[in-house]
């Protein structure tokens, strides 16, 4: 019986410990401490995962080809300051001169001498590219290129570029641009010297070209066309055109937003009715007459068709223009030999009310030159002039004063 309740004693007592040992909970982890990382150590990572491989110095480097050269494989981290190849180099840089036949290849900067037959490149030039066929500067470029072919500077540019072919800076430029063909720029505070085509879009300088082409242009075209969106200035050449001027446009041709658009017809003391086109800027214009005197007292008809170049000065509703103006004459039909030229220096007074009217008046000195020896009637109506013949009677001079008025639209 003893026995029988110890054992069911012994039994209870481990029921009753496995029981409190479930309803135990587990014992937590300790928190983890947080660990402090620097900034400076943060810094020190992030600079050497960025750093470029560290340049190697090689003074002297001789080369075949790129790879087969003593800067080895790896030369995109060499620096030179001679590097010489048959056909072509490589360097990450240069400090002094690189030379090849068929091209140079320098990485990041060129400073000194890079010169090849066939291209050039660098990543920023400090110094001189000259090559048989092509530099290019991927950067910046200080300093000048010459090429019979192609310069081209991709970033800004303070220098010269010499060319027979094409000039190109792409970036801010303070310099000069020439060649035979193409000077292009898109901000150029210099000047541009072509025997073809000079383009900027933004000048603050001079151009001087056969052709002409500005946005906003500062200072001077020279060339047989002009072209410019705002021109500020003096345009010279065959043909300007301005959207907007503010100088002198001079020229055979010259069509300006803000200028003169006239069509002026007037009478003179020579009995012929003229009418004129009047283009030009602000303060210089053209005239592209004609003119007609009829048939009448034995006289026959006679025509006339000159260019004239004048100045004009406004002044309020007031202006003063004073006008070279050259005329062939032409006896009977218009289009017929002419043996007679007419020069006049007209000096005239207008009053513009309105925008598109005027009426204008003054005074005019004549000189007919006849190449036949014969004189011209009707000319000096007033016997106010003089006449001067040459020994052999060929070529006759007459001169006189006269007057003219008309009106302008």
């Amino acid at each position: 019986m003893k026995l029988e309740v110890s054992v069911c004693a012994g039994v209870m007592a481990a029921m009753v410990s496995f029981s409190a040992g479930a309803e135990q909970p587990a014992a937590e982890p300790p928190p983890s401490t947080p660990v402090e990382v620097s900034q400076s150590q943060v810094s020190t990572a992030e600079v050497s995962q960025d750093a470029p491989t560290r340049e190697v110095h090689i003074p002297v480097s001789l080369s075949i080809l790129p790879g087969l050269s003593t800067n080895g494989f790896s030369s995109g981290n060499v620096v030179n300051n001679l590097s010489i190849g048959l056909l072509a180099t490589h360097a990450g840089r240069v400090e002094g001169t690189a030379l090849a036949l068929v091209g140079n290849w320098v990485d990041r900067e060129m400073g000194g001498a890079e010169l090849a037959v066939g291209v050039n490149y660098a990543g920023q030039v400090k110094g001189t590219q000259m090559a048989v066929g092509v530099n290019v500067a991927r950067g910046s470029m200080r300093g000048w290129q010459a090429a019979a072919g192609a310069n081209v500077a991709a970033g800004e540019m303070r220098g010269a570029q010499f060319s027979s072919g094409v000039n190109i800076a792409s970036g801010a430029s303070r310099g000069l641009q020439a060649t035979a063909g193409l000077n292009v720029a898109p901000d150029l505070v210099g000047m541009q010297l072509s025997s073809g085509l000079s383009i900027a879009g933004r000048l603050e300088g001079a151009q001087l070209s056969i052709v002409n082409v500005g946005g906003d242009v500062s200072g001077a075209q020279v060339g047989i066309v002009n072209v410019a969106r705002r021109m500020k200035g003096l345009q010279l050449g065959l043909v300007n055109v301005a959207v907007e001027a503010d100088g002198a446009n001079i020229g055979l041709l010259s069509l300006v937003g803000n200028g003169q658009h006239h069509v002026q017809a007037w009478g003179s003391d020579l009995g012929m009715a003229n009418v004129a086109l009047k283009l030009g800027g602000q303060y210089f214009h053209t005239l592209l007459t004609v003119g007609l005197r009829p048939e009448y007292n034995h006289q026959q008809r006679l025509w006339a068709a000159g260019l004239g170049l004048g100045g004009h000065i406004p002044v309020g509703p007031f202006f003063v223009d004073l006008d070279a103006l050259a005329s062939s004459l032409h006896e009977g039909q218009f289009i017929s030999d002419s043996q007679h030229l007419l020069a006049q220096l007209r000096l005239v007074a207008g009053f513009q009310p309105f925008k598109h009217f005027a009426v204008f008046g003054g005074v005019t000195a004549n000189t007919l030159i006849s190449f036949n020896g014969e004189p011209l009637k009707g000319m000096d109506r007033w016997g106010l002039g003089r006449v001067f013949t040459s020994d052999s009677d060929d070529v006759r001079v007459q001169t006189w004063p006269g007057l003219v008025a008309g009106i302008q639209i």
